[in-house]
């Protein structure tokens, strides 16, 4: 093999991280901006994700009593998002963001002396509520910040950075975890602060983008704007989609533990192994969505997940899981940001916020569901929920994806795209992206 051949991959790989680097996506100050607050905010939170069952179990938190936190985090969660992200479309984004985050270092902080298995329920519910003040707010805050056109790039440059925080995040937490499980909720707390730091630092509240004493629109008029067919399909797609975390908030690490015989510092691993790819092929993922049919992005690498889940089921050994989280972060890496694309291309200025906050609560409908019909599944045969999940994700990406695709076919243009809100776009535009 001569030097030419042996330094070509290299040589193209380098290629295709400046081509990524140079984008408007990693230009944007704003979006960067955004992006790095909310990757300091959610590192505390995956740092806890691999040990909470764990440290339930270790202070007498029975199976129902580990669903019923599952159950109260997203109920929750699934209460609050929509009216936090109206709070956010009319008092402000960073606002809504800060609370939040501080909201959640506070309660990092009360798992300490807790001890009552109870109180671990209410602890989660009021975790719920503060994880529904976070992403519909950024993501709002993106939208403002990042022209239609290229906003696929810019959610995949988003995702890379809060994959990311599960790519540090679980990883961290289970090597803490290893000198007990406290020491995770103690390094969360220091996170977060140091998220909060970021997002007053970094982020600024763009002008326009809310206002209290602004005329609002009619009931009626915001209920079609949130309930359009494009919308709609987004929704669907998000309630398959989160299935899965219902299985992860309750039974993950217990099916890993117990079934595939994984440690808990590989429980975390798993997580980041997952993370990596995914961290990598976001922005691609996003370039993708800004130059192909969304429809097509969303058929064919929602569906190929599906054999996936069912690979999962017959799985008996915990470094295989290792390598198909991996290979399933490549494939999630090319759906999500087109799915984010679209989503934004339907969300008018005045509900921005208010869309996310649903589409969240609405994914979160699913992992409730989730939750509560994989337990009964796990406990007949723990294989059972992965063969369910797959089945009822292909179904929801297969249905929404062809909602989408026939919106496209009509070539409509997105709701916001009149006047003065591209005006707006065009301008946010070309203040955020310079040579």
């Amino acid at each position: 093999m001569t030097a030419n051949k042996r330094y070509r991959p290299a040589f193209a790989l380098q290629r295709l991280v400046k081509s990524v680097l140079d984008s408007p996506g990693f230009r944007n100050r704003t979006l960067l901006a955004i992006s790095f607050s909310v990757l300091g905010a959610y590192i505390g939170t995956a740092m806890i994700n691999p040990v909470r069952v764990l440290y339930a179990q270790a202070h007498g938190a029975s199976l129902p009593i580990i669903g019923a936190m599952a159950s109260a985090y997203l109920v929750s969660d699934f209460l609050f998002g929509y009216p936090l992200g109206w709070l956010a479309d009319r008092w402000g984004r960073k606002q809504v963001i800060l609370i939040g985050m501080a909201a959640q270092a506070l309660l990092s902080a009360l798992y300490l002396p807790a001890s009552d298995p109870l109180l671990f329920i209410v602890l989660r519910f009021l975790e719920g509520m503060a994880a529904a003040s976070l992403l519909p707010a950024a993501r709002a805050l993106l939208i403002d910040a990042v022209p239609v056109e290229q906003q696929g790039e810019a959610f995949g440059v988003f995702n890379a950075f809060f994959n990311a925080s599960f790519l540090l995040g679980p990883a961290l937490g289970g090597l803490m975890a290893a000198l007990g499980y406290s020491w995770a909720f103690i390094g969360a707390i220091v996170i977060r602060l140091v998220g909060i730091v970021l997002v007053v630092l970094l982020i600024r509240n763009r002008p326009g983008t809310h206002s209290r004493n602004a005329k609002q629109p009619a009931l009626s008029s915001v209920f079609k704007e949130l309930f359009t067919w494009p919308l709609l399909a987004a929704y669907l797609i998000a309630f398959g989609d989160y299935l899965y975390l219902g299985f992860d908030l309750t039974l993950t690490p217990i099916w890993m533990h117990d079934h595939l015989q994984a440690s808990v510092a590989l429980i975390g691993l798993t997580y980041t192994a997952w993370a990596v790819p995914n961290t990598v092929f976001s922005p691609l993922g996003g370039r993708v969505a800004d130059r192909r049919r969304r429809s097509t992005l969303i058929l064919i690498f929602g569906l190929v997940q599906v054999p996936l889940y069912f690979c999962y089921g017959v799985l008996s050994q915990a470094l295989v899981a290792l390598l198909l989280f991996a290979v399933h972060g490549i494939v999630y890496a090319f759906i999500q940001p087109a799915v984010d694309a679209h989503l934004a291309a339907f969300s008018g200025n005045h509900v921005r916020a208010r869309i996310q906050g649903l589409y969240s609560t609405v994914g979160l409908i699913g992992a409730f569901v989730g939750s509560n019909l994989f337990i009964p599944l796990y406990l007949i045969n723990f294989r059972f929920p992965w063969f369910m999940m797959g089945l009822c994700y292909g179904l929801c990406v297969l249905v929404g994806g062809l909602i989408i695709r026939r919106q496209e076919a009509k070539n409509l243009p997105p709701p916001q795209i009149v006047q003065g809100d591209q005006a707006e776009a065009t301008t946010l535009g070309s203040s955020s992206f310079h040579p």
